[in-house]
């Protein structure tokens, strides 16, 4: 992580007028075992990023912060209403409560400097070249492998996923038509089962040929203890962002397939090229 000063330098150098913050550290298992470090990345680090800009206004004129929906907490039974972006921030693991935290530091360096924030809160997001420490890109290294996917708990705890594709023309909605001071979540209304995650990739690699026929489907599905608190889901309202002509485009199962296909395009040696302090494919257990 750099200083204030060597970010402003940077700024200056190139005469960059916008700042799509993404940095952040994302994956909630290891913030159970490591919460400061997530401390450190997604609080400071965005306060670090806030100090840049703020001495840079009128240079700077959008400073766009990725969040994440967990920063709403659990949204408790299937009834339970999609959440607006006026919801309570409740985080229930030290993940969220990091990133809710860098939402509130936002918020206050637009209010007391005029940084010029727009804060995303976005659904869990797939596609290729995700690093296979998330779910999707985990359970289809371990199936290359003829390897059980490993579940927390029943794995019945629901998540809605979005398309790479379709998160990235959300910030470029966001970017080109968003209000600065808005808040805007970005999310689909995919809702699926970590169990039905393992199945459906199952049956795709059946599909090519790539499983054995002989087995059940939840033969390759392995059950690990659960997170200390597992949210059992979560569910976002996006209405703010379609009004402003963002949809998604990408269906969850052609997602899954294209996923599938470009990892098993692209072997491990692919992730060496990558962070060495990074988990390993191999290593990378649980859900």
């Amino acid at each position: 992580m750099g200083d204030a000063a060597t970010l402003g330098a940077v700024l200056d150098r190139y005469a960059i007028d916008t700042v799509i913050h993404l940095a952040a550290e994302s994956h909630v298992d290891h913030s159970f075992g490591d919460p400061f470090r997530f401390t450190t990345t997604n609080v400071v680090g965005t306060q670090v990023l806030l100090e840049a800009v703020k001495l840079r206004a009128p240079q700077v004129r959008r400073f766009i912060h990725m969040s994440t929906d967990e920063v709403y907490g659990e949204a408790a039974g299937a009834d339970a209403a999609d959440l607006t972006e006026a919801a309570i921030l409740a985080p229930t693991n030290p993940y969220a409560a990091s990133k809710a935290a860098g939402d509130m530091l936002v918020g206050a360096y637009l209010k007391s400097f005029g940084v010029p924030a727009i804060i995303v809160r976005c659904n869990n997001v797939y596609g290729p070249l995700q690093f296979p420490e998330k779910i999707i890109p985990k359970f289809v290294r371990l199936l290359q492998r003829q390897q059980p996917c490993t579940l927390h708990g029943t794995g019945k705890n629901t998540r809605r996923y979005l398309f790479a594709s379709d998160a990235v023309n959300g910030l470029d909605t966001v970017l080109h038509r968003g209000r600065i001071g808005s808040i805007y979540n970005v999310g689909s209304d995919t809702e699926v089962a970590n169990i039905d995650i393992c199945r459906a990739l199952v049956r795709i690699f059946r599909a090519r040929g790539l499983l054995p026929d002989e087995k059940d489907d939840d033969e390759y599905i392995e059950y690990t203890a659960d997170r200390p608190f597992n949210d059992a889901r979560y569910a976002i309202d996006s209405g703010k962002l379609r009004q402003l002509g963002w949809a998604p485009e990408v269906g969850f199962a052609a997602g899954l397939e294209r996923t599938v296909d470009w990892y098993i395009a692209h072997d491990d040696s692919w992730w060496a090229r990558g962070d060495s302090n990074n988990e390993s494919p191999a290593a990378a257990k649980g859900v």
